[in-house]
């Protein structure tokens, strides 16, 4: 009994009777053919009723009922099936045969085919197995140059963190003395403003004080005059006079030279507080130069003072002096009308200091 397919799949009395309608068209059955005839059914299981079809075949065919109709039929349709399927068994033979001989000329061609394949595969495969040791060394030593470059990697980044970290500390190094400088320049800038101002004074005071020696000069001169006539008495002293009167001289010219000297001190320090704005690092020396220049404004003041304190003493020697000896004071007068004739351009005939453009307005 053939197997009749389930609902929905393929049996074998479906393969078996698109085979024998195949067969009965000339053309071998096969899995391909006999799924296009049924129109359903995988090759798994077309394949094995394809099989058992060509077993049967043979007994088939010598049993030429095999393929008759039933016997309900007529002679004359039984004979011609009869005559038909004989012929059709002929031609199935015959392309049978054919189609055994393509097939096995095919099965030799694919045979050495397949063999000289296996020889190129074998072949292939030394190839692959050299490529292969070949690629595990090159593999091998990337994996060595990746760990010195994984080494390199990290001591790189080591030394970088450890260059950032100094680079972080000198920064605030930077930053720190930076502050501090400020902290300097706004001293500095104090220190200068200050120093200014006790130069102001310490000019101030130098005019005054030397305003008020000329004018106690002047006031001696005029009880000079008004006592000419006691003055004749004292010529023995004229020379002595002359040396005190000289000196004087001296000591109001050095007077002049102090207050020059502080006047361009006070220049030097507006100049010098120009530069440090414009040139921060030399502030330091500046104001060292600064001091040293105050220093010295201070010893010129100091100097002076001393001066104007001989210079009280002399003029109320000089009082005496005058109220006891006219004619060596008429003497020493016109001395000391020469020698202010031969002093610098700073004095007037009446001995005051007269007040010169230098860029910085007197006071």
């Amino acid at each position: 009994m053939l197997e009749i397919g389930k609902r929905g799949g393929v049996g074998e009395r479906d393969v078996w009777e698109a085979a024998d309608t195949l067969l009965l068209k000339g053309f071998r059955p096969t899995v391909e053919r006999i799924r296009a005839q049924i129109g359903r059914g995988s090759p798994n299981t077309v394949g094995p009723h394809l099989d058992s079809w060509f077993k049967a075949l043979g007994s088939r065919i010598q049993d030429p009922s095999a393929f008759c109709a039933s016997s309900e039929a007529p002679d004359a349709v039984s004979q011609a099936a009869r005559t038909f399927w004989e012929a059709a068994l002929t031609a199935a033979r015959e392309a049978c045969t054919d189609e055994l001989t393509q097939d096995r000329e095919a099965l030799a061609q694919e045979a050495a085919g397949i063999e000289k394949e296996r020889a190129d595969l074998a072949g292939q495969r030394i190839r692959l197995a050299d490529a292969a040791q070949t690629q595990q060394t090159l593999i091998d030593t990337l994996k060595t140059q990746v760990e010195d470059a994984r080494a390199s990697l990290s001591a790189a980044a080591t030394e970088r963190v450890a260059l950032m970290a100094s680079h972080e500390r000198q920064i605030a190094q930077l930053h720190a003395e930076r502050a501090t400088l400020e902290d300097r320049l706004g001293a500095a800038d104090e220190k200068l403003v200050a120093m200014q101002n006790e130069l102001s004074a310490v000019k101030s005071g130098c005019d005054r004080d030397i305003k008020e020696a000329l004018l106690r000069f002047d006031q001696a001169r005029s009880e000079a005059r008004v006592a000419q006539n006691a003055l004749a008495e004292l010529r023995q002293h004229a020379s002595a006079q002359d040396a005190a009167l000289a000196s004087l001289t001296k000591q109001l010219a050095a007077a002049e030279a102090g207050r020059k000297t502080a006047i361009q001190a006070n220049v030097s320090l507006e100049n010098a507080v120009a530069a440090e704005k414009a040139e921060a690092l030399e502030v330091k020396s500046k104001v060292q130069i600064l001091e040293t220049e105050l220093r010295q404004a201070e010893e010129v003041q100091a100097t002076l003072q001393a001066a104007l304190d001989a210079e009280r003493s002399r003029a109320s020697e000089l009082a005496l002096l005058l109220a006891n000896s006219q004619g060596e004071i008429v003497q020493a007068l016109r001395s000391l009308e020469q020698s202010k004739k031969g002093s610098p351009a700073g004095l007037d005939p009446r001995g005051r200091t007269t007040k010169r453009k230098r860029g910085i307005p007197m006071r």
